[in-house]
C-alpha cells in the first residue's frame, strides 16, 4: 500500500510504524531504496545487523549509553498529552531507527 502511494507520485519525508510494520524487512528495504527515513518499532527478539555483528534488538538497545537516549513527546491528542517515543539521539536520518518496547 505504501509503495503504491509513493509510485503514484506522492512524497513523504518520514514513515513511522508499529511492530507489525517494523517486522517487515521488505518494507524497510523498499523505504531505504527510496531514501525515505523511517522509525519502526521492532520486537525485542528481532535480529539487527550492525557493523559489529548481528544482535537482538533488546541486547543492542542495552549497549547504547543512557546519555545517548532522547525522549520525544508525541504531542497533544484529543485526550491530552500522548505518550513519548524513545530512541538513540545520535542516529543518522538516513538510517532506519528502531524503537523497542522491551
Amino acid at each position: 500500500m505504501i509503495e503504491r502511494f509513493l509510485d503514484a507520485g506522492h512524497h513523504v519525508g518520514l514513515v513511522t510504524g508499529d511492530e507489525v510494520y517494523g517486522g517487515n524487512p521488505r518494507l524497510r528495504a523498499a523505504l531505504e531504496e527510496r531514501g525515505i527515513g523511517c522509525v519502526l518499532a521492532v520486537a525485542c527478539s528481532a535480529e539487527v545487523p550492525t557493523g559489529a555483528g548481528t544482535f537482538r534488538a533488546d541486547a543492542l538497545a542495552r549497549k547504547v549509553p543512557k546519555r545517548a537516549w532522547q525522549k520525544l513527546s508525541a504531542g497533544r491528542g484529543a485526550k491530552g498529552q500522548r505518550g513519548s517515543t524513545t530512541g538513540p539521539s545520535s542516529t543518522s536520518p538516513r538510517q532506519p531507527r528502531a524503537a523497542t518496547s522491551c
